[in-house]
C-alpha cells in the first residue's frame, strides 16, 4: 500500500511540473478543437519508488522535475476533437518495448446524464502488441467517464501493467484549460 501511495504522489508531482511547462505554450496558441488538453504517461513503478525514497522537494517545479526525470515518460499533449459522438485516438510506443499505447477520447450526450448536463466525455487507454482502433472498447483497457459542465476541469484513467517483467503505471489525463481573460 505504501508503494502505491508513493507512486501516486510521485505522479502528482510530475504531472504538476509537466502541466506548468505545458501551460505557457498552450496559453499562447488558440485551437478550434476542444477546451481539453490530454496527455498519456507511463511510470516505471520500481524506479519511481527508488527515486521517491531519495527525493527531497526543493519547492521549485523545474529542478524537482529534473531530479525525478527518467522514471516517467510523458507523451506530447493533444487536444481531442470535440463534437457529438466524435472519437479522437492517439498512439504512442510503449517505452523500451515493441508494444503500442492507444489512447482515446470520446464525447457524447447519451451516456451519463447528471443534474447539470447530459454531455459527457469518456477517456480510455490500453497497451497491446499493435495499435488499437479505439482504446475505449479494447480488451484489457481502462476507461473513465465524466459529465461535462462548467465545473468539469479534470479526468484521469490509470492502471498498472507489467511489461518486460517490470510494473508500470499507465494513464491518460485530460484537463480543461481555464478561460483566461487578460486584465486591462
Amino acid at each position: 500500500m505504501k508503494r502505491i501511495v508513493s507512486v501516486n504522489l510521485l505522479v502528482l508531482v510530475l504531472s504538476v511540473a509537466a502541466l506548468a511547462q505545458n501551460q505557457a505554450a498552450a496559453q499562447s496558441s488558440q485551437s478550434s478543437q476542444s477546451n481539453e488538453a490530454c496527455h498519456v504517461y507511463v511510470v516505471d513503478v520500481e524506479r519511481a519508488r527508488q527515486a521517491f525514497e531519495k527525493f527531497e522537494e526543493s519547492g521549485k517545479a523545474q529542478p524537482d522535475a529534473k531530479a525525478l526525470s527518467g522514471i516517467e515518460t510523458l507523451f506530447p499533449e493533444f487536444r481531442p476533437s470535440m463534437g457529438e459522438e466524435v472519437l479522437t485516438t492517439k498512439t504512442y510506443p510503449f517505452p523500451n518495448s515493441k508494444l503500442v499505447i492507444t489512447a482515446s477520447v470520446y464525447y457524447t450526450d447519451e451516456s451519463m446524464l447528471s443534474s447539470q448536463s447530459a454531455d459527457s466525455m469518456l477517456i480510455g487507454v490500453v497497451v497491446a502488441p499493435k495499435a488499437q482502433e479505439n482504446a475505449i472498447h479494447a480488451d484489457d483497457n481502462v476507461v473513465a467517464e465524466v459529465t461535462l459542465d462548467n465545473g468539469t476541469d479534470a479526468v484521469r484513467a490509470k492502471k498498472y501493467v507489467k511489461v518486460g517483467g517490470r510494473l508500470h503505471l499507465l494513464g491518460i489525463e485530460c484537463r480543461s484549460k481555464p478561460k483566461y481573460t487578460p486584465k486591462p
